[in-house]
């Protein structure tokens, strides 16, 4: 195959016309340079003189400009959409309550503003109690800053839209009769706490019509019952602790013991008094109901040493009086006078009458208000500053003398067969002890516990055992019966959850038939041991 051969000829043709393009591009880009300088110029005279004018704008104009643009800022604002990031429920819980915590033992941390601050004094030993590992273990836990940190977060105010749901919640879990409260929008309880401490429809606990009846103070299961041999109560089967060591060791006041014989001396029938005039009367029962039995009847019932001790003008009960209602007091007066002998003389030697005892237990769904059982009138208080283990029925099989190492609240006082007294027990998680009656109670509090260990340092310092209480009085509520009186039914507090009341309380002893050996006269109980009872229900009487 042949190629067509390239001479020279073709070879100088070629040259002049690329020489031609080439001077022909650079022309044209040369004029487009040129064009592109000069209106850059151009725009830079123009921008320099616009900014000039507006260099001349007033500060008004100026400022309605950049108003102008506002709005459309603030549609975009408006228009943009909101990115939630959930947060997990179990960290928001613990921030608040740690924050919480932290706001309150701060407070109580502070210093008196007035003067120096008080020298702190030592603590208390803390009893550690026998039992298997897991009683070992909670005997080392704070259990009382966890009752009060657990009582702060129980006051936390709830969203309103999520209490509805959240009550049910623990209604349904803990089994709450809904049906019972007061309150009909369960939305209006602002917390857990005002849930707890719930008000009942009137009528929801009818009071047992025999007059001789105990009632029950709580709702809540019977745990214990029984009649009190050798001082001992039982907590479970083969467990006892010692009425001294609920109660307290007697503290006799000096006055009330020295004036025994001049007020022995005063006392008459009722029909001879009922002679008399009015304003005799009322001396008369002055003089009678002032005699306190308990300060000076009650060493041989609570162990403790008749002998004046030397502590008597250091340990002097503050009173805390707070008048009752007329009504109580009238109800609790006439009921006193049916009794069979003085209110002072208790448990004299050749009387029929005995010790019982009763436990009830308030689980966390029941009611948390206690109630009065009986017409009886409260004397004296004693406040134990304890601590504050759980008083589930695990724990009672458990731990020996549950009920002598929590704080609890003992209330003494007289009824028509003599004895009685009251014990609200604190427990774990238990926010507060309330007494309607008493104005200075505090219980579950760095004060009283504070105030505890100074008491035991002082006695400490005295060479004298320290008791393990302070005491208080009421006899000013009343001029006639020296103590606050209180009707059957009548609610006298309550518990910020669920905890323990124990009664200790004398009347006649059972009597049987020898030869069919049934019940004649005397106490008899009408409840078996986990057996659930309720505000109003018979625990037992006093058959005549």
């Amino acid at each position: 195959m042949a190629f067509p051969q390239i001479g020279p000829a073709s070879i100088s043709v070629g040259l002049p016309v690329a020489g031609l393009a080439r001077t022909t591009l650079l022309r044209r880009s040369q004029r487009l340079s040129h064009h592109h300088l000069s209106q850059a110029a151009t725009r830079r005279a123009h921008s320099t003189h616009r900014y000039g004018r507006q260099q001349q704008r007033l500060f008004g104009q100026r400022s309605f400009s950049q108003q102008s643009h506002r709005p459309k800022a603030d549609s975009k604002v408006n228009d943009s959409k909101i990115r939630w990031y959930p947060i997990p429920v179990g960290l928001g819980v613990g921030f608040l309550g740690l924050v919480q915590f932290y706001k309150v033992y701060s407070r109580e941390k502070e210093p008196q503003e007035n003067g120096e601050p008080e020298k702190k004094p030592k603590k208390r030993p803390r009893v550690r109690p026998d039992g298997p590992w897991q009683v070992q273990i909670m005997s080392t836990l704070p259990l009382k800053a966890m009752s009060r940190l657990w009582g702060k977060f129980n006051e936390l105010v709830i969203p309103y839209h999520l209490r509805s749901p959240g009550f049910r919640l623990y209604s349904w879990f803990f089994g709450v009769n809904m049906d019972e409260i007061e309150e009909p929008d369960i939305r209006n309880f602002p917390n857990l706490a005002a849930f707890f401490y719930r008000t009942l429809k009137p009528g929801a606990r009818p009071l047992d019509p025999n007059p001789n009846a105990l009632l029950s103070p709580a709702d809540g299961r019977v745990l214990q019952y029984g009649q009190i041999e050798g001082g001992d109560i039982e907590q479970v089967k083969g467990m006892t602790y010692t009425i001294d060591a609920l109660l307290g060791q007697n503290s006799p006041s000096p006055s009330l013991s020295s004036s025994q014989a001049s007020l022995e001396k005063l006392i008459k029938p009722a029909a001879q008094r009922e002679l008399e005039g009015d304003e005799e009367l009322v001396k008369r029962d002055e003089e009678f109901a002032s005699v306190n039995g308990i300060s000076y009847t009650l060493p041989d019932l609570l162990s403790g040493n008749k002998k004046k001790r030397k502590s008597d003008s250091f340990d002097q009960p503050k009173d805390e009086s707070v008048t009752p209602s007329a009504t109580s007091v009238s109800e609790v007066r006439a009921e006193l006078e049916k009794g069979e002998k003085a209110w002072y003389d208790y448990l004299t030697p050749g009387s029929r009458h005995v010790l019982y005892y009763a436990v009830i237990y308030l689980a966390p769904g029941d009611y948390h208000r206690f109630h009065s059982p009986t017409n009886w009138v409260v004397e004296r208080r004693r406040h134990f500053a304890g601590e504050l283990y759980s008083v589930s029925p695990y724990l009672q099989r458990t731990m020996p003398g549950l009920f002598t190492l929590n704080e609890r609240v003992v209330l003494l006082g007289r009824w028509r067969w003599g004895f009685f007294s009251y014990v609200p027990v604190g427990a774990t998680n238990v926010g507060s002890i309330k007494i309607n009656f008493d104005r200075e109670l505090r219980t579950n509090s760095l004060t009283t516990d504070t105030e505890a260990d100074r008491a035991a340092e002082e006695a400490a310092q005295r060479g004298e055992p320290y008791l393990g209480y302070a005491e208080a009085t009421y006899e000013a509520a009343s001029q006639v019966l020296r103590g606050h009186a209180l009707r059957r039914g009548e609610e006298m507090g309550g518990f910020q959850l669920g905890s323990t009341i124990v009664l200790v309380f004398e009347a006649p002893a059972s009597e049987h038939d020898p030869e069919t050996g049934k019940h004649t006269r005397g106490w008899s109980w009408n409840v078996e041991k986990g057996q659930r009872v309720k505000v109003g229900q018979s625990l037992g009487q006093v058959d005549m």
